[in-house]
């Protein structure tokens, strides 16, 4: 047997200002982050598939206004404490569609009061969501009216400047060494997507530690095919 077992580790991301990067894909989204001016009713939905760095917006954002950072579960038992930042931001949005029943009644119905509060001081709300406003199942016809009124802003799925900076990053981020040979080896061969990218490396990390290899060429085919196999 020449697999060893693997503890799970934890995974410190890179989540600074200086650590995304800034492409085609998501400069529109990057230049509204930074004029809040110009957000309809002071709200920002930030619209992206999963891996498209809305995260790491989102707490940059959050770090620089000195926003409160909220998950969208506890949204409502925030406000009826009585919630009264002006800056606040909120991810994930898109879970609702998921949600029980009563638990996207509570979730729905927090957003909605909380919308409602920031717009009456004046403040900003950042939303991040997997799918624009009329692409989710909001119940509260108020609140879907609400969301598809605001400004939003799309990132795009990643050019190759980004296929190659997630990649050196996400490597980066599980302390993996690799040559620039071989992350244009790859970036030229994967899906070019942020979901596939993300998982394709998390699969290097953990077989890489599996079989106490290191990343050669071979090792890289091997996993690429593994990749094309469950896509």
């Amino acid at each position: 047997m020449n697999e060893q077992l693997v503890l799970g580790l934890s995974l410190k991301e890179a989540l600074e200002k200086e650590d995304f990067f800034i492409s085609p894909s998501n400069l529109d989204a990057v230049t509204l982050l930074g004029n809040t001016d110009r957000w309809t009713s002071g709200v920002l939905l930030l619209v992206g598939p999963k891996g498209s760095g809305k995260t790491h917006l989102s707490t940059v954002w959050s770090k620089e206004h000195k926003a409160k950072h909220m998950k969208l579960e506890t949204v409502l038992p925030e406000v009826e404490k009585g919630l009264n930042q002006d800056l606040v931001c909120v991810e994930d949005i898109d879970i609702i569609e998921k949600a029980e029943r009563h638990q996207k009644s509570k979730m729905e119905e927090g957003i909605f009061h909380l919308i409602n509060s920031i717009g009456s001081r004046g403040g900003k709300l950042l939303i991040s969501s997997r799918k624009i406003p009329n692409a989710l199942s909001i119940g509260l016809k108020d609140l879907e009216s609400r969301l598809q009124s605001f400004s939003n802003t799309n990132i795009k799925e990643p050019d190759d400047s980004l296929v190659m900076a997630l990649l050196l990053k996400y490597f980066n981020d599980r302390q993996i060494s690799i040559k620039h040979s071989n992350l244009t080896y790859i970036a030229d061969r994967i899906d070019r997507t942020y979901s596939s990218i993300y998982e394709f490396v998390n699969y290097v990390d953990h077989k890489s530690l599996v079989l106490n290899t290191k990343v050669t060429r071979a090792f890289i085919d091997a996993a690429l095919s593994q990749m094309q196999k469950k896509y």
